[in-house]
């Protein structure tokens, strides 16, 4: 399954990669949202489209937010998980609602992100 890790740190893109891969998913990475947009887009003209996307919140340009949305109109089942330390319930709520899509406070342990990415992954094959 590719996974697309999308955050602005490169700290944090490189151990949200190896620890995703050392799970056995394919992990593709961006510094930012119009990067992610067109490695999704080129993902489906390939026929291997991305299936869940972890993106931070609080990017340059386009935040994690706008990103799930711009991107749900290019690959409208695409799960999503939005990362962030400085989140609310109003947030918190309107990704909920984009479907497909989840909420997690940093910090976090790895195994909290993979269980959610298999909640993702689960509700989309029922």
């Amino acid at each position: 399954m590719k996974i697309l890790v999308v955050d602005d740190d490169p700290g944090n893109r490189n151990a949200l990669e190896t620890g995703l891969t050392s799970f056995g998913y394919q992990v593709l990475v961006a510094p930012d949202g119009p990067e992610a947009l067109k490695i999704i887009e080129s993902s489906i003209n390939a026929g291997e489209p991305v299936e869940v996307m972890v993106t931070d919140l609080k990017m340059p340009g386009m935040n994690g937010l706008e990103l799930i949305r711009a991107a749900k109109k290019v690959s409208p089942g695409l799960g999503a998980i939005l990362m962030t330390a400085s989140g609310d319930d109003h947030i918190r709520e309107e990704v909920t609602n984009l479907g497909r899509c989840r909420y997690i406070d940093k910090p976090f342990v790895s195994g909290t992100l993979v269980n959610m990415i298999q909640e993702i992954v689960a509700v989309h094959k029922l």
